[in-house]
């Protein structure tokens, strides 16, 4: 019988990671974890298993069970929410069923309030800030390629240690977990690099590697940078300019040929996270009496591309 059960909602390029991390790691199957998703990628992986790609290896691998998103019915000791951030409300609410008391909910979305906007939805649980280091696309529904980065977790402590168990489970499973009582600082930090780096590499569709090797764009990148700080520091969380230039060292832990996920959905016509990423930050901004002209032109030159492909497919 299974002690403890995992479920990832979501299995994109953070919770396809993660999910294989743990299914190709774990020492025995005591601890249950099941996929929930929908669509193509629940029917791939249902007909195909999941395939997952890194530089090290292609594994096709297979979760406890796969569970149609709306049609669970059954409480999970720990949730990884990892959809997109525009589609966790839908997912949060067609899958109401799998949360309760006992659970402890892990929001990986690139969003600084997470947390608070998806403990508004579930009610019961507890649910704690999180956030992950990676790059990881998917080449096709059940399907992705992990690209670079750790996959450190950065969480925020709960409140007592009756979940000890799951962190201790992600470390021995190749997820490094790392506790700590200022996470929202840790968010601001992830957020200054994703969003930044994905408006850039949407706006300009480029890579990661032509980004760090351009001068002007590595200006322009520190120039939306610093957009990002001036509204964090608004909102009091500490972070500076050191920040600034740890995302510039952290790029050179990518591949050069790597996309990020927001670059790849625009290239497919798609909004993506662009409200989280890149309109939020400007309306923020102008509410606050701060004033962000670089990412107000991220912000037209990705809509430009938008409409020309829009049009394109007329």
């Amino acid at each position: 019988m299974k002690k403890k059960s995992i479920a990832i909602l979501g299995i994109g390029g953070v919770g396809g990671f993660i999910g294989a991390k743990i299914l190709a790691n774990r020492f025995d199957d005591s601890i249950k974890l099941d996929f929930i998703s929908r669509g193509a990628t629940y029917e791939n992986i249902k007909s195909k298993g999941f395939l997952f790609t890194s530089p090290e290896e292609e594994v096709v691998l297979y979760p406890d069970d796969l569970l149609l998103s709306g049609k669970v019915e059954e409480p999970y000791d720990l949730v990884i929410l990892a959809t997109k951030s525009q589609s966790m409300e839908s997912a949060i609410i067609e899958n109401q069923s799998i949360f309760d008391e006992n659970t402890l909910v892990l929001p990986l979305q690139n969003m600084v309030n997470a947390a608070q906007f998806a403990s508004a939805l579930v009610k019961k649980p507890e649910v704690v800030d999180a956030c992950i280091y990676l790059i990881s696309n998917v080449q096709n529904p059940g399907q992705i390629r992990h690209l670079g980065g750790p996959g450190k977790v950065i969480v925020g402590k709960p409140l007592s240690d009756k979940f000890d168990w799951a962190f201790e489970y992600l470390n021995q499973c190749g997820i490094p977990i790392s506790l700590v009582s200022d996470a929202p600082t840790h968010l601001w930090r992830k957020f200054l690099f994703i969003s930044s780096l994905g408006a850039l590499s949407a706006a300009y569709d480029v890579t990661l590697g032509e980004i760090r090797n351009n001068p002007e764009l590595k200006t322009l990148w520190e120039y939306l940078m610093e957009e990002i700080i001036q509204l964090a520091q608004n909102r009091d969380v500490p972070i500076d300019h050191s920040d600034l230039m740890a995302a510039l060292e952290m790029l050179s832990n990518f591949p050069a040929n790597a996309k990020t996920s927001f670059q790849l959905d625009i290239e497919k016509g798609w909004t993506g996270e662009k409200k989280t990423l890149v309109d939020e930050v400007i309306s923020d901004s102008l509410k606050n009496g701060l004033t962000c002209p670089y990412y107000q032109e991220m912000e037209f030159k990705i809509d430009k591309r938008l409409q020309h492909m829009a049009g394109a497919w007329e």
